[in-house]
């Protein structure tokens, strides 16, 4: 009974010893063929048990490696192979702030701060203007230069104070702006803009009734021309369209003759105010994307009585087709009709960092910026919130950056600049017009003259382009790449497995009967009688 009972346990390790050593002979992956191989010794078995365990750990690290590259990093940004014409690119927008705010003969904002300090009594009209012209006065570095005691908010009609007292822009009929040569008052380029600043001039950007959400709440900075944007889109580009028909502006020259000029930026001697401003007078100005609004914490300056030329080399950055089925916290970007933003039709990174601000500020000052995006009736900061509000814009990365996940935009453009700076002796033609008789009505004594002037330096650019670093299909290759050099395993050899544990198994199983599964010869030539 005992031997009866023992002998198909005996039989089947040999099946299965049989089966595995007929594995090991057949099968494509390395040193395998070594373990089955009859008359080996133990040790040489041993050591092809360490050299495939060795092998096959570090190929499972490497391939680890692999799969953590290709989830986390699967985005590659490499140059074009063609250069991109200057034409197929909007002009960038240029924001013109003057550091003066006010018209002395309207509002000498420096006289009633010194009466104020010196507790003297103020008028009605006094105190109104003062709270509003102080929302866009400068920190200085006066030991008076304080804002304690004024007003945490401030109605419209104290904002719109800010336009009422701001100097003329071209009060003597001088200054003239040319775009591709062509010369016409500044009127007739600039649009109105209102920023932290204060008042502001715009040339080229979007309408404001094309970026923002609710445009009415931003009355006093509408345009005063309707700028519409004419077939141009962020992520498409321009169509195919005359370039003197499109907007935003584009062109196809480099130099001069191809860009942007103002000549003569006014500014009156009598308005300089040190109190309000600082000591560099002038103008703030910030290049930017037309879709952008204006961050003047990236301006240059054109001082007093000197020229300024700006050449532009743009950096283009696209999106491969295969990419935008990825989501966005892989690839990294946004497209433009992804994040939907709450004050901004049109998503970009500094738009939705404005937003981000906007809202923060919001939480931590009850209020708002005038110059902020915001929904209709928000409350506004007052002057008395200045500190409250600068705060706010040095926490609110660290605070509110993650929830507010301001990616970049897959089709972004930015703008390099290098800057020339001369003196410009402006006073020496005006003395030889003098003499002619040409100018004898303008008086040149005490006023300032300036120039910019904005080109592209080339005209074509190599623009950079986010491609797949690894596909499904790159990442499939390159773990088949490390199986095959480490141990030889191939898709081939994972059927190999499932063939021997499956349909081999069954058909042996049917051809030599349940003991002697194996179909070894040696156990089926020696069946017992």
């Amino acid at each position: 009974m005992s031997n009866n009972f023992y002998k198909p346990d005996n039989n089947d390790r040999k099946n299965l010893r049989y089966y595995f050593a007929q594995y090991c002979s057949a099968t494509s992956i390395h040193g395998t063929q070594y373990l089955g191989e009859r008359g080996r010794s133990l040790i040489e078995r041993l050591f092809w048990i360490l050299v495939i365990t060795a092998v096959s750990t570090l190929c499972v690290i490497l391939i680890v490696k692999t799969y953590k590259k290709w989830v986390t990093s699967p985005v590659i940004v490499t140059f074009a192979t063609t250069e991109t014409p200057i034409s197929n690119i909007p002009f960038p927008s240029i924001t013109i702030c003057p550091e003066v705010k006010t018209d002395p003969d309207i509002f000498n904002y420096t006289d009633v701060y010194v009466k104020r300090m010196m507790k003297k009594k103020l008028h009605y009209f006094e105190k109104q203007m003062e709270q509003s012209i102080s929302l866009v006065c400068q920190e200085n570095d006066l030991p008076f230069g304080d804002f304690s005691g004024y007003n945490d908010f401030i109605e419209d009609d104290g904002v719109y104070l800010l336009i009422t007292s701001a100097p003329e822009l071209d009060p003597i009929g001088i200054s003239a702006v040319s775009w591709k040569g062509d010369k016409k008052k500044p009127d007739d380029y600039l649009d109105f803009l209102f920023t932290r600043e204060g008042v502001c001039y715009n040339f080229n950007m979007l309408n404001v009734e094309d970026i923002l959400r609710d445009p009415e709440e931003y009355s006093q900075n509408v345009s005063k021309k309707v700028n519409k944007i004419r077939g141009w889109s962020l992520d498409g580009g321009y169509p195919k369209i005359s370039v003197n028909d499109s907007y935003p502006r584009r062109t196809v020259f480099t130099g001069l003759d191809g860009g942007f000029s103002f000549n003569a930026m006014f500014v009156n001697g009598s308005h300089l105010d040190y109190v309000c401003g600082d000591s560099l007078q002038g103008f703030k100005v910030v290049l930017h994307h037309p879709a952008d609004w204006p961050n003047l914490d990236k301006h240059f300056r054109v001082p007093l009585d000197e020229a300024v030329h700006v050449g532009i080399k743009p950096r283009l950055t696209t999106i491969s087709d295969e990419l935008k089925s990825y989501s966005p916290e892989n690839r990294k970007c946004y497209l433009s009709d992804e994040k939907r933003l709450l004050y901004f039709k049109v998503y970009t990174q500094n738009n939705c960092m404005e937003e981000c601000f906007a809202n923060y500020t919001l939480k931590k000052c009850d209020c708002q910026a005038f110059y902020m995006p915001k929904f209709h009736d928000g409350p506004i900061c007052g002057p008395g919130k200045r500190k409250c509000i600068e705060e706010s814009k040095i926490n609110y990365i660290e605070v509110d950056g993650d929830k507010c996940a301001c990616l970049p935009s897959c089709t972004y453009l930015e703008y390099d600049l290098e800057l020339t700076q001369t003196n410009w002796n402006w006073h020496a033609a005006f003395d030889v017009l003098r003499k002619t008789g040409l100018s004898s009505t303008i008086e040149i004594d005490n006023i300032h003259l300036s120039r910019l002037a904005v080109y592209f330096k080339d005209m074509q650019f190599l623009s950079a382009e986010r491609h797949e670093l690894y596909g499904i299909v790159d990442f499939l290759s390159n773990v088949g790449g490390l199986l095959g050099l480490f141990i030889g395993f191939s898709f081939t050899s994972c059927i190999e497995i499932i063939y021997f544990c499956t349909l081999r198994l069954w058909c042996n199983y049917k051809k030599y009967g349940r003991r002697y599964w194996s179909g070894e010869p040696e156990l089926v030539d020696g069946k017992e009688e």
